[in-house]
């Protein structure tokens, strides 16, 4: 009997249940707290890596084209004060006109045009396949029409006649150069090998009359010089929307287009490199080089800054996010002063990539 009253009251209390439960619940919240907050800190990581790998691959795109500018030996400016190859509107905001148009900029980034590049290799011709009189340029796909023993000279299977329109044109030899813009161009009907595309040019607008060293559009006869290549040329403008994303606008047969580049991409920051004693190095870091500096041969390189930004505020995040602020050092841009960091938002974190290219700096 003892025994069996023993084994019957053997058991846990309603009140030990309750401190199980509690003790068990007050484990869980503090293992789903540390969950929520590995996994707050693996997005922001993350964030973190694709803004990096945005920051770099915008950073080396737009060396690349820097690279490129001042083909046909065209100048990065003029002697007249007139920037040709490239142009920098400083620290700008809202609306801004470029070349091409009107465009959205984000607050504080840099408006880059470099122009005077080419997507394809020139084509070549001769000075009498060249007709200001008429606007019109003839390149031939076969050196003597008709003879199967030419030579082809200018591989026009893969040309799409109207992906050139709207973009500039140049005409290269004995280090001279003439600039227009493209208004028609289309093959004449005849067959490969045997193609003829026949180009119309103008004088131009938007960025191609200031590549003419008269300022004025070729006109009235064949030029003086002995023209072996004529090559199209584009004018790409490199800015931050408001949404945060690396735009490039470029001409095109509709007047201008806007391309994505990078997402996540909070400022583009431009600063020249000026040589002001003239033995060859650069000594300055400028945003405000005039084009006659730079057409003195005083500056030889630039240097581009892709400050890139978390798609979101850390500092919104519950956990180890709270209260962040990027440090005001990572938006000081050496040769920028004026460049003020209340004009970025802080909550997030930051990328940044400073990459710099040098300059053909051919002169008149």
């Amino acid at each position: 009997m003892s025994s069996t009253h023993k084994n019957r009251v053997s058991g846990f209390t309603l009140i030990e249940l309750l401190v199980a439960v509690g003790l068990l619940a007050i484990v869980f919240v503090g293992i789903l707290n540390m969950l929520d907050t590995s996994t707050t800190v693996s997005k922001v990581e993350g964030a973190l890596a694709d803004t990096q790998e945005n920051v770099r691959f915008a950073a080396y795109h737009i060396m690349r084209t820097v690279r490129m500018t001042g083909g046909g030996e065209m100048p990065f400016a003029r002697d007249d004060g007139t920037w040709v190859c490239g142009r920098l509107l400083n620290n700008e905001t809202g609306a801004v006109t470029t070349d091409l148009g009107t465009v959205q900029v984000a607050p504080g980034s840099d408006v880059l045009t470099l122009r005077g590049f080419y997507e394809a290799p020139p084509f070549f011709t001769n000075r009498f396949d060249v007709r200001p009189d008429l606007g019109k340029i003839t390149i031939r796909e076969r050196r003597q029409k008709g003879d199967a023993s030419s030579d082809v000279i200018n591989p026009l299977a893969g040309v799409d006649p109207n992906s050139l329109v709207g973009r500039g044109v140049v005409f290269m030899g004995r280090r001279e150069y003439a600039v227009g813009k493209v208004t028609t161009a289309a093959f004449n009907g005849e067959a490969d090998p045997d193609r003829q595309l026949e180009i119309y040019y103008d004088g131009g607008d938007g960025p191609w009359p200031s590549l003419n060293p008269t300022g004025a559009a070729l006109s009235g006869s064949e030029p003086a010089f002995t023209v072996y290549r004529v090559g199209i040329i584009n004018s790409f403008t490199y800015f931050v929307a408001p949404d945060n994303t690396l735009m490039r606008q470029r001409a095109d047969s509709s007047g201008s287009r806007l391309e994505p580049v990078a997402v996540n991409i909070g400022s583009l920051q431009v600063v020249f490199g000026v040589d002001t004693t003239g033995d060859g190095m650069i000594d300055t870091w400028s945003s405000t080089a005039t084009a006659a500096q730079a057409a003195a041969g005083m500056v030889g390189a630039m240097r581009i800054t892709v400050l890139g930004r978390t798609p979101f505020d850390v500092r919104d995040l519950s956990g180890a996010g709270s209260g962040w602020q990027e440090p005001v050092a990572t938006f000081q841009i050496e040769g920028d002063p004026a460049l003020s960091a209340t004009l970025f938002n802080r909550g997030a974190k930051w990328r940044r990539m400073d990459v710099t290219a040098g300059l053909r700096n051919f002169t008149l």
